[in-house]
């Protein structure tokens, strides 16, 4: 549930932030959901992947469709990407594996202020 969660705030206030904010703000949610929410790495990193690269992925789309592909076509001579799609698609990985870093940044924080508990195993 908390995965579920995770994805849906990380992904709802990427694209606003995203239209607002400079592009690097995107980091600042997943950061802060990592150091309140204790899950382990790989869960943290995946959720905020998927928030992130889905929401730039809608955001390309529409910014893309809103200007008729005229920044994507001077974009793409530049970066020698044969195609508009394949842009956009780069665009929403470096997004969600930045997002996700910064999610492994904030658990890391979490883990080395907040000490675990020693769980007690009864065995009879």
């Amino acid at each position: 549930m908390n995965f579920i969660f995770r994805i849906l705030i990380i992904g709802i206030s990427s694209f606003y932030l995203s239209e607002s904010f400079p592009w690097w703000s995107i980091i600042i949610v997943p950061f802060v959901l990592s150091i309140i929410i204790e899950d382990n790495f790989f869960s943290h990193f995946l959720s905020s992947f998927i928030g992130t690269g889905v929401a730039w992925l809608f955001l390309m789309l529409n910014i893309d469709f809103e200007t008729q592909s005229i920044l994507s076509n001077k974009i793409i001579p530049i970066l020698e990407i044969k195609s508009v799609n394949i842009l956009i698609i780069s665009i929403s990985i470096i997004g969600g594996i930045i997002s996700g870093l910064s999610s492994i940044t904030g658990l890391s924080l979490r883990n080395i202020f907040i000490k675990k508990k020693n769980k007690r195993e009864y065995r009879f």
